[in-house]
């Protein structure tokens, strides 16, 4: 009995990351071929697939616009307006701030950092801003400690010569600590340390 339950859990646990990942990218597909499903209906133009499309090229058309020195301009007016509408402008700004760390080079979860809790315990996190200002004392950082299995976290200040960062890159830091240290990037350090067992 405990060989055919240990079967099952075997294809379960083989099945459910496919099924999970179909799934994601089944409503993703839902989303934004609803995008503008309504307006191609009224036109007669509608099938299966034709929402996703435009919402690509829609997408794609505003990326050359913001590319381009004018239209970017206008886009950069049609911002500050957003922002400065009540309520929608605050949470507009929020979620912008955090796509565009995701975008930058210098801010963002890009950072992998070890903060230095004492001789023997370390915590990872991604250094999201080092500049002093009222909320971050002098000779601090702020760190982003994002908890394991989910996108929640918690932000702490540091001094700077307890952060340590790690060279690598942002994708599989979150991976590794989504993950709950499940997932593991193979290091040189790593092989040689197989090779010797």
């Amino acid at each position: 009995m405990k060989k055919v339950i240990g079967i099952f859990l075997k294809g379960l646990f083989v099945l459910m990351p496919v099924a999970i990942t179909f799934y994601i990218l089944y409503k993703m597909f839902l989303m934004t071929d609803g995008l503008f499903k309504g307006l191609l209906e009224r036109v007669g133009l509608y099938f299966p697939g034709l929402g996703v499309i435009v919402t690509v090229a829609v997408i794609f058309i505003v990326g050359l616009l913001a590319s381009n020195w004018f239209s970017n301009r206008l886009l950069n007016y049609l911002d500050k307006i957003l922002i400065k509408i009540p309520l929608a402008g605050n949470i507009y700004g929020i979620i912008k701030d955090t796509v565009s760390s995701f975008s930058s080079n210098k801010k963002g979860f890009s950072r992998l950092v070890l903060v230095n809790i004492s001789d023997d315990i370390k915590l990872l996190g991604f250094l999201t801003n080092e500049e002093e200002s009222i909320f971050i004392p002098k000779g601090y950082v702020a760190v982003y400690l994002m908890q394991s299995m989910q996108w929640a976290g918690n932000l702490i200040l540091v001094p700077e010569e307890k952060v340590q960062e790690v060279e690598v890159s942002s994708e599989d830091a979150i991976k590794f600590i989504a993950s709950a240290g499940l997932l593991n990037k193979k290091t040189n350090r790593g092989k040689t340390d197989e090779t010797s067992r």
